[in-house]
């Protein structure tokens, strides 16, 4: 069984063994890719996934490398774009990013400051309560997304009751 995944015009595929890697401009997006009955080829315009087995698991783990390498051509080609909200009723939270990781101070009147890190190659920008994660490797942008907004536990407060938080308005992907 055969898969192909167009590669547009542009953006430049290469596979080292392990790690499917796309490119475009300086820009580059690289991926885990890596199964024993799996064979990977790329060419000029597009990346063919391959395997002898008629095994249903492996024909599902080609379909899974097919949208992973369509994740990463949309990517490149337009950012994955997070926004998430800060939401306070009592205690003013002041939002921030700092050393490669977004802070949260006065969450819930807490005097220590609450943190994420920011993953590499994501961009997040702060203006005010509102907070984007953009990037181009989908993966890394939903996981410093998630980050971020795990920040906002509350522990063992009832969720009705105490609405304080970070959370995920909209995801454009």
């Amino acid at each position: 069984m055969n898969i192909q995944t167009e590669i547009p015009e542009g953006i430049e595929a290469s596979y080292d063994g392990s790690e499917l890697h796309l490119s475009e401009g300086s820009e580059t997006v690289t991926k885990k890719m890596d199964h024993a009955l799996v064979d990977v080829e790329t060419s000029e315009d597009n990346v063919t996934f391959s395997t002898d087995s008629d095994k249903k698991d492996v024909k599902s783990i080609l379909k899974t490398f097919r949208s992973h390498t369509e994740n990463m051509v949309e990517g490149l080609e337009d950012e994955h774009v997070y926004r998430l909200k800060g939401v306070y009723a009592h205690f003013p939270m002041d939002i921030k990013t700092e050393d490669g990781s977004l802070k949260v101070e006065n969450f819930m009147g807490e005097r220590n400051p609450r943190e994420a890190e920011i993953m590499e190659d994501v961009e997040v920008e702060v203006d005010g309560e509102d907070v984007t994660v953009r990037g181009s490797d989908k993966e890394k942008v939903a996981q410093t997304a998630a980050r971020i907004e795990s920040l906002s536990e509350k522990g063992n407060r009832d969720p009705r009751t105490f609405q304080d938080g970070i959370y995920i308005t909209e995801a454009e992907e």
